[in-house]
């Protein structure tokens, strides 16, 4: 007998928490799960990308815009207010089996289409409506009790300005990087396309009964253990430098200073391990060496660069 679908009630917008939530959910709680929650402004990259390439990273910190890194691998997306991330935890009988993004995607795009949106499933994994992007999605299976987590976004009427600006190429750096590059997409808003009027309250709230129905799931709400736990998990992962950023896969970087002069880094675990190219002093290269890959490093050293 399969085990049966919970809903999970808790409503933190703290990006941190939450994906520390779904890890917690995914190895450590039996049943199926079901989490919505909505998060405050946060660029959420892959596991195995760059974090340093995927955002501006100055944009974000001088904007309020958290970075996050999560469990699974893929493509970056923007969480924040108007867009309501979905959460999706299932058991299974062969762990090799378990990504199936079609599969759990099916009742969201049933919701969509009962409201009259035109939802369909794109061979890149999101959920497109007329041509659009509204809902990035990306899997992560945990082998050891044979689980996988499926999540996602949904655009209801997100800040795109923001999304954009916060992830916006580089022109004035390069990096050399076997990391998950994201692949751009155009975005719209689910607002854009309702025939008539309703609020994110109301679209949430319709999502969350319609798919309690659909996996006739029951209510679960969070303990003081369950919070402890996941607050723990918040504080030495999640939230952590080392996770978000320096857990980016080693990269080499070349910073344009100016019209003539740049300079190439070798980076690792976040930090700068050589000056590998560049007309710089000794003095630059130890200031430069062993400090995180940031805009406070290389005003050290007395260049002026945004990340």
């Amino acid at each position: 007998m399969s085990q049966p679908f919970i809903v999970i009630e808790h409503q933190s917008k703290n990006p941190y928490f939450n994906l520390a939530a779904e890890s917690y959910f995914l190895h450590e709680f039996e049943e199926n799960v079901i989490f919505l929650y909505v998060n405050e402004p946060a660029v959420v990259v892959g596991k195995h990308q760059n974090a340093f390439e995927e955002c501006q990273v100055d944009y974000c910190k001088s904007n309020g815009i958290h970075i996050a890194r999560r469990l699974s691998g893929g493509g970056t997306v923007f969480h924040g207010p108007g867009n309501l991330n979905f959460c999706f935890i299932k058991n299974g009988d062969d762990a090799s089996k378990l990504i199936d993004f079609k599969k759990h995607l099916e009742p969201v795009i049933s919701f969509l289409r009962s409201i009259g949106l035109p939802a369909v499933y794109s061979g890149r994994n999101d959920i497109l409506v007329d041509g659009f992007k509204v809902s990035g999605n990306a899997e992560h299976v945990f082998s050891k009790k044979k689980r996988v987590i499926h999540h996602g976004t949904l655009l209801f009427d997100a800040d795109l300005e923001s999304l954009r600006d916060s992830i916006a190429p580089k022109n004035h750096i390069t990096f050399e990087t076997h990391a998950v590059k994201s692949m751009r997409s155009k975005v719209k808003n689910l607002t854009d396309f309702f025939k008539q009027s309703i609020d994110f309250k109301g679209f949430n709230n319709q999502l969350s009964a319609f798919l309690i129905a659909h996996f006739k799931a029951t209510t679960y709400t969070l303990n003081s253990a369950d919070l402890q736990a996941i607050e723990h998990l918040a504080e030495t992962k999640f939230g952590t430098w080392e996770w978000n950023l320096g857990y980016s896969p080693k990269f080499k970087s070349t910073v344009q200073l100016s019209n003539t002069n740049s300079v190439t880094v070798s980076v690792q675990k976040g930090l700068i391990t050589s000056v590998v190219d560049g007309d710089q002093q000794e003095e630059t290269t130890s200031l430069l060496v062993g400090k995180p890959y940031s805009k406070a490093t290389f005003a050290l050293a007395g260049f002026d660069v945004i990340i």
